[in-house]
Protein backbone atom coordinates (compact mmCIF):
# COMPACT_ATOMS: atom_id res chain seq x y z
CA UNK A 1 0.00 0.00 0.00
CA UNK A 2 1.29 3.27 -0.96
CA UNK A 3 2.41 5.40 1.76
CA UNK A 4 4.20 8.81 2.58
CA UNK A 5 6.27 9.73 6.03
CA UNK A 6 7.14 13.35 6.92
CA UNK A 7 10.87 14.79 8.33
CA UNK A 8 11.78 14.31 12.27
CA UNK A 9 10.99 17.97 12.48
CA UNK A 10 8.12 19.61 10.31
CA UNK A 11 8.16 23.34 10.67
CA UNK A 12 4.75 25.45 12.24
CA UNK A 13 4.58 27.13 9.02
CA UNK A 14 3.39 23.89 7.88
CA UNK A 15 0.75 22.63 10.55
CA UNK A 16 -0.47 26.22 11.45
CA UNK A 17 -3.25 28.66 9.55
CA UNK A 18 -1.54 32.23 9.01
CA UNK A 19 -5.02 34.20 10.51
CA UNK A 20 -5.64 32.03 13.76
CA UNK A 21 -2.21 31.01 14.27
CA UNK A 22 -3.41 27.50 15.47
CA UNK A 23 -2.96 24.23 13.61
CA UNK A 24 -5.51 23.44 10.52
CA UNK A 25 -8.64 22.97 10.76
CA UNK A 26 -10.63 21.32 7.79
CA UNK A 27 -7.70 23.14 5.27
CA UNK A 28 -8.91 24.66 2.34
CA UNK A 29 -6.33 26.06 -0.31
CA UNK A 30 -6.85 28.88 -3.02
CA UNK A 31 -5.86 28.82 -6.32
CA UNK A 32 -2.20 30.90 -5.40
CA UNK A 33 -1.71 27.83 -3.39
CA UNK A 34 -2.08 29.63 0.57
CA UNK A 35 -3.37 26.95 2.74
CA UNK A 36 -6.13 28.78 5.71
CA UNK A 37 -9.01 26.65 7.95
CA UNK A 38 -12.52 26.78 6.79
CA UNK A 39 -13.79 29.19 9.30
CA UNK A 40 -10.98 31.09 9.46
CA UNK A 41 -11.74 31.80 5.61
CA UNK A 42 -15.79 32.37 6.46
CA UNK A 43 -14.53 35.17 8.73
CA UNK A 44 -12.46 36.86 5.80
CA UNK A 45 -15.06 36.53 3.39
CA UNK A 46 -17.91 37.97 5.65
CA UNK A 47 -15.08 41.00 6.28
CA UNK A 48 -14.68 40.96 2.41
CA UNK A 49 -18.17 40.98 1.44
CA UNK A 50 -18.36 40.22 -2.32
CA UNK A 51 -18.02 37.38 -4.91
CA UNK A 52 -14.35 37.65 -5.25
CA UNK A 53 -12.11 38.04 -2.14
CA UNK A 54 -8.49 38.89 -1.47
CA UNK A 55 -5.93 36.31 -0.34
CA UNK A 56 -4.89 36.90 3.13
CA UNK A 57 -0.92 36.45 2.09
CA UNK A 58 -0.32 37.66 -1.43
CA UNK A 59 -3.96 39.66 -2.17
CA UNK A 60 -4.33 37.70 -5.35
CA UNK A 61 -8.18 37.95 -6.18
CA UNK A 62 -10.12 34.80 -5.54
CA UNK A 63 -13.34 34.12 -7.50
CA UNK A 64 -15.74 32.23 -4.71
CA UNK A 65 -17.40 28.93 -5.63
CA UNK A 66 -21.66 28.83 -5.51
CA UNK A 67 -21.34 27.44 -1.98
CA UNK A 68 -19.10 29.77 -0.81
CA UNK A 69 -15.63 28.90 1.46
CA UNK A 70 -17.58 24.91 1.20
CA UNK A 71 -16.82 24.87 -2.44
CA UNK A 72 -12.93 25.65 -2.34
CA UNK A 73 -10.40 22.70 -2.87
CA UNK A 74 -9.83 20.75 0.41
CA UNK A 75 -6.15 20.65 0.81
CA UNK A 76 -6.44 17.00 1.71
CA UNK A 77 -1.92 17.36 2.00
CA UNK A 78 -1.74 19.83 4.93
CA UNK A 79 -5.01 17.96 6.42
CA UNK A 80 -3.08 14.17 6.09
CA UNK A 81 0.01 15.71 7.38
CA UNK A 82 -1.64 17.76 10.66
CA UNK A 83 -2.92 14.46 11.55
CA UNK A 84 0.40 12.91 11.38
CA UNK A 85 2.11 15.36 13.28
CA UNK A 86 -0.38 14.96 16.19
CA UNK A 87 -0.81 11.36 16.21
CA UNK A 88 3.66 10.80 15.77
CA UNK A 89 3.60 13.27 19.21
CA UNK A 90 0.55 11.99 20.80
CA UNK A 91 3.25 8.40 20.43
CA UNK A 92 5.99 9.83 21.03
CA UNK A 93 4.88 11.26 24.60
CA UNK A 94 3.14 8.35 25.80
CA UNK A 95 -0.51 9.96 25.56
CA UNK A 96 -2.87 7.30 25.60
CA UNK A 97 -5.78 9.17 23.21
CA UNK A 98 -5.21 7.15 20.08
CA UNK A 99 -8.09 4.98 18.99
CA UNK A 100 -8.06 2.01 16.93
CA UNK A 101 -8.70 3.37 13.12
CA UNK A 102 -9.99 -0.29 11.78
CA UNK A 103 -13.14 -0.70 13.35
CA UNK A 104 -15.70 2.03 14.40
CA UNK A 105 -16.26 0.75 18.31
CA UNK A 106 -13.82 3.56 19.48
CA UNK A 107 -11.33 1.43 21.44
CA UNK A 108 -7.97 2.68 22.37
CA UNK A 109 -5.35 1.78 20.16
CA UNK A 110 -2.68 -0.88 21.30
CA UNK A 111 -0.55 -1.11 17.70
CA UNK A 112 0.01 0.04 14.81
CA UNK A 113 0.29 -1.84 11.31
CA UNK A 114 3.48 -0.52 9.39
CA UNK A 115 2.10 -1.64 5.52
CA UNK A 116 -1.81 -0.29 6.54
CA UNK A 117 -0.93 2.93 8.49
CA UNK A 118 -3.99 1.86 10.95
CA UNK A 119 -3.84 2.04 14.52
CA UNK A 120 -5.27 -1.17 16.18
CA UNK A 121 -7.33 -2.48 18.65
CA UNK A 122 -6.44 -5.41 20.78
CA UNK A 123 -9.42 -7.27 18.85
CA UNK A 124 -8.71 -5.68 15.09
CA UNK A 125 -4.91 -6.60 15.70
CA UNK A 126 -6.17 -10.24 16.34
CA UNK A 127 -7.93 -10.36 13.19
CA UNK A 128 -5.11 -8.95 11.46
CA UNK A 129 -2.89 -11.34 12.57
CA UNK A 130 -5.54 -14.04 10.98
CA UNK A 131 -6.21 -12.75 7.73
CA UNK A 132 -4.77 -13.92 5.08
CA UNK A 133 -4.34 -10.32 3.18
CA UNK A 134 -2.99 -9.25 6.23
CA UNK A 135 -1.27 -12.05 8.54
CA UNK A 136 2.08 -11.14 6.88
CA UNK A 137 2.17 -7.34 8.23
CA UNK A 138 4.48 -6.27 10.71
CA UNK A 139 2.88 -4.68 13.61
CA UNK A 140 4.45 -2.37 16.39
CA UNK A 141 2.89 -2.43 19.55
CA UNK A 142 2.43 1.19 21.69
CA UNK A 143 5.71 0.07 24.20
CA UNK A 144 7.99 0.15 20.92
CA UNK A 145 6.45 2.92 19.05
CA UNK A 146 7.61 4.87 22.23
CA UNK A 147 11.03 4.55 21.78
CA UNK A 148 11.28 6.27 19.18
CA UNK A 149 13.18 3.66 17.04
CA UNK A 150 10.51 3.20 15.25
CA UNK A 151 9.46 7.10 14.11
CA UNK A 152 8.71 5.90 10.67
CA UNK A 153 6.27 3.49 11.29
CA UNK A 154 4.05 6.23 13.03
CA UNK A 155 4.96 8.80 10.48
CA UNK A 156 3.68 6.70 7.19
CA UNK A 157 0.56 8.03 5.56
CA UNK A 158 -1.55 5.78 3.39
CA UNK A 159 -2.98 6.95 0.05
CA UNK A 160 -6.52 8.01 0.02
CA UNK A 161 -9.07 6.07 -0.75
CA UNK A 162 -10.97 7.15 -4.73
CA UNK A 163 -14.00 8.36 -4.17
CA UNK A 164 -15.69 6.43 -6.57
CA UNK A 165 -14.90 2.69 -5.97
CA UNK A 166 -14.46 2.34 -1.80
CA UNK A 167 -11.80 0.24 -1.29
CA UNK A 168 -9.75 0.71 -3.80
CA UNK A 169 -6.65 2.90 -3.57
CA UNK A 170 -5.26 5.45 -5.99
CA UNK A 171 -2.73 3.84 -7.62
CA UNK A 172 -2.71 5.12 -10.76
CA UNK A 173 -2.49 8.41 -12.70
CA UNK A 174 -4.04 9.22 -15.89
CA UNK A 175 -1.88 11.73 -17.98
CA UNK A 176 -5.04 12.30 -20.46
CA UNK A 177 -7.18 13.86 -17.66
CA UNK A 178 -4.72 14.56 -15.17
CA UNK A 179 -6.29 12.70 -12.05
CA UNK A 180 -5.39 9.71 -10.03
CA UNK A 181 -7.58 7.14 -10.67
CA UNK A 182 -7.80 3.38 -9.26
CA UNK A 183 -7.13 0.01 -10.80
CA UNK A 184 -11.27 -0.24 -10.99
CA UNK A 185 -11.53 3.77 -12.63
CA UNK A 186 -8.51 2.21 -15.06
CA UNK A 187 -10.98 -0.73 -16.21
CA UNK A 188 -14.13 0.85 -16.79
CA UNK A 189 -13.75 4.97 -16.94
CA UNK A 190 -10.29 5.29 -18.38
CA UNK A 191 -9.75 1.87 -20.76
CA UNK A 192 -9.85 4.29 -23.83
CA UNK A 193 -7.07 4.28 -25.75
CA UNK A 194 -6.93 7.98 -25.88
CA UNK A 195 -6.08 7.38 -22.19
CA UNK A 196 -2.37 7.25 -21.26
CA UNK A 197 -2.31 5.81 -17.44
CA UNK A 198 0.57 5.09 -15.67
CA UNK A 199 1.59 3.77 -11.86
CA UNK A 200 1.52 6.97 -9.72
CA UNK A 201 4.86 6.26 -8.41
CA UNK A 202 6.44 7.49 -11.94
CA UNK A 203 4.23 10.35 -12.58
CA UNK A 204 4.59 11.64 -8.46
CA UNK A 205 8.55 10.97 -9.20
CA UNK A 206 8.28 13.14 -12.33
CA UNK A 207 6.62 15.85 -10.96
CA UNK A 208 8.58 15.72 -7.92
CA UNK A 209 12.20 16.37 -9.72
CA UNK A 210 10.06 19.77 -11.60
CA UNK A 211 8.88 21.17 -8.49
CA UNK A 212 12.43 20.43 -6.88
CA UNK A 213 14.01 22.50 -9.89
CA UNK A 214 11.54 25.33 -9.74
CA UNK A 215 11.76 26.05 -6.19
CA UNK A 216 15.64 27.04 -6.18
CA UNK A 217 14.49 29.71 -8.83
CA UNK A 218 11.68 30.81 -6.68
CA UNK A 219 14.21 31.00 -3.58
CA UNK A 220 16.80 33.13 -5.46
CA UNK A 221 13.69 35.69 -6.60
CA UNK A 222 13.22 35.65 -2.70
CA UNK A 223 16.41 37.97 -2.62
CA UNK A 224 15.08 40.45 -5.12
CA UNK A 225 12.30 41.15 -3.33
CA UNK A 226 14.07 41.32 -0.13
CA UNK A 227 16.29 44.02 -2.03
CA UNK A 228 12.87 46.03 -2.96
CA UNK A 229 12.01 46.30 -0.08
CA UNK A 230 14.93 47.65 1.54
CA UNK A 231 15.44 50.15 -1.44
CA UNK A 232 12.37 51.22 -0.51
CA UNK A 233 12.83 51.81 3.00
CA UNK A 234 16.22 53.85 1.78
CA UNK A 235 13.73 55.55 -0.16
CA UNK A 236 11.96 56.72 2.65
CA UNK A 237 14.40 57.80 5.45
CA UNK A 238 15.91 60.23 2.08
CA UNK A 239 12.67 61.72 1.72
CA UNK A 240 12.87 62.43 5.21
CA UNK A 241 15.68 64.17 5.63
CA UNK A 242 14.85 66.15 1.66
CA UNK A 243 11.47 67.29 3.35
CA UNK A 244 13.16 68.00 6.41
CA UNK A 245 15.66 70.42 4.31
CA UNK A 246 12.58 71.96 2.76
CA UNK A 247 11.59 72.88 5.87
CA UNK A 248 14.54 74.04 7.23
CA UNK A 249 14.68 76.40 4.01
CA UNK A 250 11.21 77.25 4.17
CA UNK A 251 11.45 78.46 7.64
CA UNK A 252 14.82 80.59 7.08
CA UNK A 253 12.98 82.28 3.96
CA UNK A 254 9.99 82.87 6.06
CA UNK A 255 12.51 84.79 8.68
CA UNK A 256 14.11 86.60 6.14
CA UNK A 257 11.22 87.86 4.73
CA UNK A 258 9.52 88.75 8.21
CA UNK A 259 5.40 89.13 8.11
CA UNK A 260 4.62 90.10 4.67
CA UNK A 261 5.98 86.13 3.63
CA UNK A 262 4.66 84.36 6.26
CA UNK A 263 1.23 83.51 4.78
CA UNK A 264 3.45 82.52 1.50
CA UNK A 265 5.44 80.59 3.99
CA UNK A 266 2.80 78.62 5.11
CA UNK A 267 1.33 77.50 2.10
CA UNK A 268 4.28 76.25 0.91
CA UNK A 269 4.48 74.19 3.58
CA UNK A 270 1.29 73.29 3.24
CA UNK A 271 2.03 72.42 -0.43
CA UNK A 272 5.22 70.18 0.85
CA UNK A 273 3.25 68.53 3.92
CA UNK A 274 0.74 67.61 0.90
CA UNK A 275 3.56 66.17 -1.69
CA UNK A 276 5.04 64.61 1.67
CA UNK A 277 2.02 62.47 2.46
CA UNK A 278 1.16 61.55 -0.94
CA UNK A 279 4.50 60.30 -1.88
CA UNK A 280 4.92 58.19 1.55
CA UNK A 281 1.37 56.72 0.79
CA UNK A 282 2.89 55.64 -2.67
CA UNK A 283 6.37 54.38 -1.02
CA UNK A 284 4.55 52.68 1.77
CA UNK A 285 2.52 51.17 -1.03
CA UNK A 286 5.47 49.47 -2.50
CA UNK A 287 6.91 48.68 0.52
CA UNK A 288 3.95 46.67 1.68
CA UNK A 289 4.14 45.47 -1.95
CA UNK A 290 7.63 44.30 -1.72
CA UNK A 291 6.70 42.43 1.80
CA UNK A 292 3.42 41.10 0.50
CA UNK A 293 5.23 39.52 -2.65
CA UNK A 294 7.96 38.48 -0.21
CA UNK A 295 5.90 36.63 2.06
CA UNK A 296 3.81 34.77 -0.97
CA UNK A 297 7.31 33.21 -2.35
CA UNK A 298 8.47 32.23 0.66
CA UNK A 299 4.89 30.52 2.26
CA UNK A 300 4.81 28.92 -1.64
CA UNK A 301 8.50 27.74 -1.54
CA UNK A 302 7.71 26.11 1.91
CA UNK A 303 4.33 24.57 0.34
CA UNK A 304 6.49 23.49 -2.42
CA UNK A 305 9.12 22.20 -0.69
CA UNK A 306 7.07 20.57 1.93
CA UNK A 307 4.66 18.71 -0.74
CA UNK A 308 7.99 17.48 -2.74
CA UNK A 309 9.48 15.99 0.10
CA UNK A 310 6.75 14.91 2.20
CA UNK A 311 4.11 14.57 0.39
CA UNK A 312 2.68 11.37 -0.90
CA UNK A 313 2.25 10.13 -4.50
CA UNK A 314 -1.38 11.16 -4.54
CA UNK A 315 -0.40 14.59 -3.23
CA UNK A 316 2.09 15.43 -5.40
CA UNK A 317 0.42 14.37 -8.59
CA UNK A 318 -2.58 16.59 -7.50
CA UNK A 319 -0.87 19.13 -6.94
CA UNK A 320 1.91 19.29 -9.55
CA UNK A 321 -0.24 21.16 -11.80
CA UNK A 322 -1.07 23.85 -10.03
CA UNK A 323 2.07 24.00 -8.35
CA UNK A 324 4.35 24.17 -11.38
CA UNK A 325 2.12 27.14 -12.67
CA UNK A 326 2.38 28.65 -9.58
CA UNK A 327 6.15 28.59 -8.91
CA UNK A 328 6.77 28.90 -13.30
CA UNK A 329 4.68 32.32 -12.44
CA UNK A 330 7.25 33.46 -9.80
CA UNK A 331 10.28 32.59 -11.90
CA UNK A 332 9.39 35.03 -14.66
CA UNK A 333 11.55 38.51 -14.86
CA UNK A 334 9.98 40.67 -11.98
CA UNK A 335 8.15 43.88 -12.93
CA UNK A 336 8.63 45.88 -10.06
CA UNK A 337 10.25 49.00 -10.56
CA UNK A 338 11.26 52.13 -7.64
CA UNK A 339 10.59 55.28 -8.51
CA UNK A 340 13.28 57.12 -7.49
CA UNK A 341 11.95 60.72 -8.14
CA UNK A 342 9.63 59.94 -5.04
CA UNK A 343 12.13 61.25 -2.55
CA UNK A 344 12.36 64.51 -4.90
CA UNK A 345 11.32 67.63 -3.06
CA UNK A 346 11.71 71.11 -5.19
CA UNK A 347 10.55 74.62 -3.55
CA UNK A 348 9.63 77.41 -6.46
CA UNK A 349 9.38 81.02 -4.71
CA UNK A 350 8.03 82.03 -7.77
CA UNK A 351 4.73 83.54 -6.27
CA UNK A 352 6.99 85.02 -3.32
CA UNK A 353 9.10 86.42 -6.25
CA UNK A 354 6.62 88.29 -7.40
CA UNK A 355 5.68 89.96 -3.53
CA UNK A 356 9.20 90.99 -2.77
CA UNK A 357 11.28 90.89 -6.09
CA UNK A 358 14.04 92.41 -4.60
CA UNK A 359 14.40 89.66 -1.70
CA UNK A 360 13.86 86.65 -3.84
CA UNK A 361 14.84 83.53 -2.80
CA UNK A 362 16.95 80.79 -4.91
CA UNK A 363 15.03 78.13 -5.83
CA UNK A 364 16.33 75.35 -3.70
CA UNK A 365 16.44 71.58 -4.85
CA UNK A 366 16.24 68.35 -2.22
CA UNK A 367 17.30 65.08 -4.31
CA UNK A 368 17.87 61.58 -3.78
CA UNK A 369 21.79 61.87 -3.92
CA UNK A 370 23.33 60.63 -7.05
CA UNK A 371 25.78 58.06 -4.83
CA UNK A 372 22.58 56.55 -3.48
CA UNK A 373 20.79 56.72 -6.09
CA UNK A 374 23.58 54.24 -8.03
CA UNK A 375 23.95 52.69 -4.81
CA UNK A 376 20.46 51.24 -4.90
CA UNK A 377 20.49 50.40 -8.89
CA UNK A 378 23.44 48.40 -8.14
CA UNK A 379 21.77 46.59 -5.43
CA UNK A 380 18.08 45.70 -7.70
CA UNK A 381 20.50 45.14 -10.10
CA UNK A 382 22.27 42.41 -8.42
CA UNK A 383 19.58 40.73 -6.80
CA UNK A 384 17.42 40.38 -10.37
CA UNK A 385 20.77 38.51 -11.76
CA UNK A 386 20.72 36.68 -8.97
CA UNK A 387 16.73 35.70 -9.12
CA UNK A 388 16.85 35.05 -13.05
CA UNK A 389 19.40 33.74 -14.92
CA UNK A 390 18.09 35.62 -18.15
CA UNK A 391 15.49 38.09 -18.83
CA UNK A 392 14.76 41.17 -20.61
CA UNK A 393 12.51 42.46 -17.92
CA UNK A 394 11.79 46.41 -17.42
CA UNK A 395 14.18 49.08 -16.20
CA UNK A 396 15.38 48.85 -12.51
CA UNK A 397 14.29 52.52 -12.23
CA UNK A 398 13.08 55.32 -13.15
CA UNK A 399 14.36 58.28 -13.47
CA UNK A 400 11.88 60.85 -13.95
CA UNK A 401 11.36 64.48 -14.14
CA UNK A 402 11.66 67.08 -10.89
CA UNK A 403 8.80 67.91 -9.29
CA UNK A 404 8.11 71.47 -8.24
CA UNK A 405 6.34 73.15 -5.44
CA UNK A 406 4.93 76.32 -6.28
CA UNK A 407 2.20 78.93 -6.13
CA UNK A 408 0.34 76.71 -8.49
CA UNK A 409 0.68 73.18 -6.77
CA UNK A 410 2.78 70.49 -8.13
CA UNK A 411 4.07 70.49 -12.09
CA UNK A 412 7.03 69.03 -13.66
CA UNK A 413 10.34 70.81 -13.72
CA UNK A 414 12.59 71.21 -16.39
Amino acid sequence: MATAAFPEKVSDDSTQCTICFYTFKNPKVLPCLHTFCEHCLREWVQKNDGDTIPCPICRQPVSLPQNGVEGLKDNFFIASLVKAVTEHNKVRHGKDELLCTSCEEGKPATSRCSECAEFLCESCESAHRLVRATRGHTLFTFEELKTGKYDNVVRARKAPPCSKHPGEILKLYCRTCETPICNECALFEHRDSQHDYTRIEEVAAEKRDTILDLTPQCQARMQFFRQTEEAQKRLREQLQLNVEGARQNVHRTVQTLTALVKEEGERLLTCIHTEESSRKKQIEAEIEGAQISLASAKSTCEFAKTLAREGGDYEVASFSQDMAARLNELTKPPMEKVNFKLANITIDYSVMVQKLTKNRPKTAHYSLPKSTERELCSLLKRARQSGVSSSTGPPLGRYGDRVLVNGGGLRPGD
